[in-house]
């Protein structure tokens, strides 16, 4: 697994994404903690050449105020790299109408105040948060949660990537997954939320229990989830559908399985991809138009998937090293 992973994955899900201020906060203790500053500086720098028409002088203006209140901290070494980057970090962290940092006491956080659970390409793994409740993480995503949700009003999860949720009930604080196209809040409920950067989608479907859906963009509405249920929301005309599906198909995916219903050929090269960690190369046009209705065990190799897909669909394939080339 590269080390670099989590680091990169942190910048896609809050890099010019609508969060809100706590969000923000949260994003900035991260930045600026000793951990993986290299990367960090690499990533920062590549922001600052792809925003540069987007700097104005308030923004340097806040990032002074802010650098006042970070230098007062011994751990501000890092200034020093970052000086000629400082208006973009300014944008990256601030809120409109001015800095959120006016209202905090700058302390860089310890790394065990927040987790960072990443699960690479060819895994899924299940965790439980502090509050008791258990999350099923699917391949290449990542999860971003306090150590602890002592004196927080709500548990708020950050997801890049797939998971499914089983909450432990507690009314005094509601637990919330944060995406950058929505966020989906339960009180104790069953929910899988899927939201990688890559994909034209964003899906949030209810299993158990009932669970509220707040759009980020397009229409801006909330909606309450009833289960059986799936939101499905468009990055492309921003906009959602709701439909109906078979949750046994849920149930069995945190088995293992790979679980196909009218999938198109990207979507199931996709999946694949993602449990065996393997970069697929084939004709898209070959394969337009044509749905699949397949399901694989969670004990299949990689070469047991293609021959099956072989005698359904006479596909030939080519496995070299981590690159699969279909004909």
């Amino acid at each position: 697994m590269n080390t670099n992973e989590p680091i990169k994955r942190i910048f896609q899900l809050y890099i010019g994404k609508n969060f809100s201020r706590r969000g923000k906060a949260l994003f900035g203790r991260w930045l600026f903690a000793e951990q993986g500053q290299e990367e960090k500086n690499r990533l920062v720098e590549q922001v600052w050449k792809q925003s540069k028409g987007h700097i104005t002088d308030e923004t340097e203006q806040d990032w002074n105020r802010l650098k006042q209140k970070v230098t007062s901290h011994p751990h501000h070494l890092f200034l020093s790299v970052w000086t000629k980057y400082a208006a973009i970090i300014g944008l990256m962290l601030l809120s409109v109408g001015g800095t959120y940092w006016a209202t905090l006491h700058f302390t860089p956080v310890r790394q065990a105040d927040m987790v960072e659970f990443f699960v690479p390409f060819g895994e899924n793994q299940q965790i439980t948060l502090p509050d008791g409740s258990d999350v099923w993480v699917k391949a290449g995503s990542l999860l971003i949660y306090p150590e602890n949700f002592k004196n927080t009003d709500t548990r708020t999860i950050y997801l890049t990537g797939e998971a499914a949720f089983h909450v432990q009930k507690n009314k005094e604080q509601p637990f919330i997954v944060k995406t950058a196209c929505m966020d989906v809040q339960a009180l104790g409920t069953t929910f899988t939320v899927e939201s990688y950067p890559n994909d034209s989608f964003t899906a949030a479907t209810l299993e158990e229990g009932s669970v509220l859906v707040s759009l980020k963009q397009g229409e801006q509405r909330s909606v309450i989830l009833k289960p059986s249920e799936q939101l499905l929301y468009s990055h492309n005309n921003k906009a959602y559908t709701l439909r109906n599906v078979d949750l046994s198909y849920y149930r069995m995916a945190r088995k293992g399985y790979l679980i196909f219903e009218n999938a198109t050929f990207n979507e199931l090269v996709s999946e694949i991809e993602k449990k065996y960690d393997v970069s697929v190369h084939y004709n898209a046009k070959k394969y337009a138009g044509a749905s699949y209705n397949v399901k694989f065990s969670p004990s299949e190799s990689l070469e047991e998937v293609l021959d099956i897909l072989h005698q359904l669909a006479g596909l030939e394939y080519t496995i070299k090293g981590n690159n699969v080339i279909i004909n």
